[in-house]
């Protein structure tokens, strides 16, 4: 099955017609279903968003290869991004807890890939220095830290459509829901793409012998915590697709990085190899 958490109807809406989705539950959540996919109206704030999450993949019995999408609009600290982009994000921050969870994104997409900040209020641009994320919302991290409680993270996704740059400008729910419209496209060839990962039992190769992998190679290459991380979830997606580990791989582990450089060349020729 796959669970969307969202705010507001308005977010919601292109899913609900595109998926032909009727609502079953209206008492203190709004939820929709076409018996494959749940849809669930939280309301912003990452407490509701929390125990949104909660409520709906207790009430529907979530299981481990199930899909879990929390989907809606965003701010972006910077230009890097431009108004209507459709962002994955590859790490989510709780801006009061620092914590930050990280998603496996271990299949392809064609969505940009950015940090999401989860703040409990609307953000300004006077307070811009704060922000560690690329793009910010208020519902993210506690949507993902609640279905972390069910799902592994590569079932876990956020996904966010650019609204504004902090600047405060007037929601147009209309507009909203144009944006949605726009990427369904992408949203639904990311869906299959983690159905289709999820068809496999479990990965064809021992999570502690990938676990002792990374950890061996992040020894030679003295990887930093960020590149850990990556060169895992690269690795799983390798194995998930080949079926085993490359012969090249074991190479490395002899290598010992002297420099940042040296560090940096190495990772990226490792991730060539594992690239789809």
């Amino acid at each position: 099955m796959i669970f969307f958490v969202i705010s507001f109807y308005q977010e919601a809406k292109p899913l609900i017609e595109h998926f032909k989705l009727q609502k079953i539950l209206s008492s203190k959540f709004e939820i929709f279903s076409n018996n494959q996919i749940f849809l669930i109206l939280t309301r912003e704030g990452i407490i509701r968003s929390s125990i949104g999450t909660t409520f709906l993949l207790t009430r529907f019995s979530a299981q481990e290869k199930d899909i879990a999408i929390n989907l809606g609009i965003c701010g972006a600290k910077n230009r890097n991004f431009q108004k209507g982009d459709i962002i994955l994000c590859h790490k989510i921050i709780n801006h009061y807890t620092k914590k930050a969870f990280y998603p496996d994104i271990i299949v392809n997409h064609d969505m940009k890939e950015g940090v999401l900040e989860s703040f409990m209020t609307p953000v300004k641009k006077d307070i811009k220095k704060e922000i560690e994320g690329d793009i910010v919302d208020m519902e993210g991290a506690g949507f993902f830290e609640s279905a972390s409680f069910f799902l592994p993270p590569h079932n876990i996704h956020c996904i966010k459509i650019v609204y504004d740059f902090l600047d405060y400008e007037k929601i147009k729910k209309e507009e909203i829901s144009n944006l949605i419209y726009n990427h369904i496209p992408k949203i639904e060839k990311f869906i299959y793409s983690l159905l289709e990962l999820n068809e496999y039992e479990k990965l064809p190769f021992e999570e502690e012998n990938i676990k002792d992998m990374v950890e061996k190679l992040k020894d030679s290459l003295n990887l930093t915590f960020s590149m850990t991380h990556e060169l895992e979830k690269y690795l799983k997606g390798y194995i998930i697709r080949k079926g085993n580990i490359p012969k090249e791989i074991f190479d490395f582990i002899n290598i010992k990085a002297n420099s940042k450089k040296e560090r940096k060349e190495y990772f990226e020729r490792i991730k060539k190899l594992l690239s789809p």
